[in-house]
């Protein structure tokens, strides 16, 4: 279902001259370059250069002389821009540990249609990709239309992901992986890029994406982000990890691995990890709230649980959250040092229990950090909740910044 406050996102990941002239088309304008010289102040043939961009980004159009402006003076009138219609759809097809998400999803954040499903205990990837694909075309089914006939289509990985290649931490011969056999149940999976078989399936050019840079850039576009050019995304509810958006645009790294926040040592002689590592945040706190829930509640406990408790005001969960958020602050404190950015935006699916997690943050970094760096930093929950992935997904497609690995077919 549509939700009736569905965002209309802005044009992130442009540049602040592109904004300006994206500001002006807004409310339906349609300006020649001459006009949108004049009225964003910038250089006509600096106006020029943008138009070119936006448009091979398909985010404005351009007008014919015909097309129905009205023209004043002599000669030719001038061809003129206005924004792209947004009529068309993302098929957005977002992966967790635990969900699998499925949308068809508008140009301007709208959802037409959407569907949700608990993965379960499959843990193979085939078959999960083929139970995703088919609640795509349930979704889109809803619309009227097929996957087929969406513009993009954006697959969000949890994994430590590599464009072409797959989950590069998950590789571990089944020797070192019966270490951490929890892990290894939970995260060691979706191994393998799912770009070449979604694009077969769907005959659509295809991209895929860490599930928190999706996520994050949810929330840069249409959430707690919004006007931000710097902040750090942390993914918790469904996996540990975190995305980078750095001057207004998604950091991926050198290998597209910037932002694995789960595989940040913490403790140098702790536990086994996956990525061949010990002491990683994952291997310390992966199993954090069931494992305090354990031996502090009558039932083992999960996140929807802890919301549920925090709305309810209950003081251990205050504590258990405070405690986490205190490590995670203690991993993220020389990072914030180091970039330097306006938030930390924790995941909205923690609900009411975001609170007590950002005063425990907010303890650890006051105390590991600068003052002048730390009273800058803001610590804010997601807006987003759930849907902050398939808002990303949406961003990819409207921004131009899609991997150089995407299918283009």
């Amino acid at each position: 279902m549509r939700p009736p406050d569905a965002p209309v996102l802005p044009s992130y990941g442009t540049t602040g001259n592109e904004r300006l002239v994206l500001a002006a088309l807004r409310g339906g304008a349609v300006l020649s370059r001459a006009e949108l010289s004049a009225t964003t102040g910038l250089p006509k043939t600096t106006v020029t250069g943008i138009a070119n961009r936006l448009l091979q980004r398909g985010m404005v159009v351009e007008h014919t002389a015909d097309s129905g402006r009205q023209h004043r003076g002599r000669g030719r009138p001038a061809s003129g821009l206005t924004l792209a219609d947004t009529g068309g759809l993302v098929a957005a097809l977002c992966f967790s540990h635990t969900t699998i998400r499925a949308a068809a999803v508008g140009w301007d954040g709208t959802f037409a249609a959407s569907r949700t499903s608990d993965i379960g205990k499959d843990r193979d990837q085939q078959r999960v990709l083929d139970r995703g694909l088919r609640l795509l075309a349930e979704a889109f089914a809803e619309t009227g239309s097929t996957p087929e006939q969406a513009d993009l289509a954006v697959v969000g990985v949890p994994a430590a992901f590599e464009q072409g290649v797959g989950a590069v931490f998950d590789q571990l011969p089944d020797a070192a992986r019966t270490a951490v056999p929890e892990l290894a149940k939970l995260f060691g999976w979706f191994r393998s890029d799912p770009v070449p078989i979604v694009t077969e399936r769907l005959g659509i050019p295809t991209t895929a994406e860490n599930y928190a840079n999706l996520a994050a850039l949810g929330e840069a576009t249409a959430g707690a982000g919004r006007g931000m050019d710097d902040i750090i995304y942390i993914k918790l509810v469904e996996g540990v990890g975190a995305g980078l958006i750095l001057g207004g645009r998604l950091h991926r790294g050198a290998r597209g691995l910037a932002g694995e926040l789960a595989h940040v040592q913490v403790l140098p002689d702790g536990r086994s990890c996956l990525c061949g590592s010990r002491g990683c945040l994952a291997a310390t706190y992966g199993g954090f709230v069931e494992s305090i829930g354990r031996s502090a509640y009558p039932e083992p406990l999960t996140f929807a649980d802890m919301r549920e408790l925090a709305t309810a005001g209950d003081v251990g969960t205050r504590r258990i959250m405070a405690d986490l958020g205190r490590g995670f602050g203690r991993a993220l404190a020389d990072v914030c040092v180091m970039l330097s950015p306006e938030a930390i935006i924790v995941d909205g699916m923690l609900g009411a229990a975001a609170e007590p997690f950002l005063a425990g943050m907010r303890d650890a970094i006051d105390r590991r950090m600068p003052n002048v760096l730390a009273q800058s930093l803001q610590l804010l929950p997601g807006v987003l909740g759930e849907r902050a992935d398939m808002l990303g997904a949406v961003a990819i497609a409207r921004t131009g910044q899609l991997p150089a690995a995407t299918s283009t077919r």
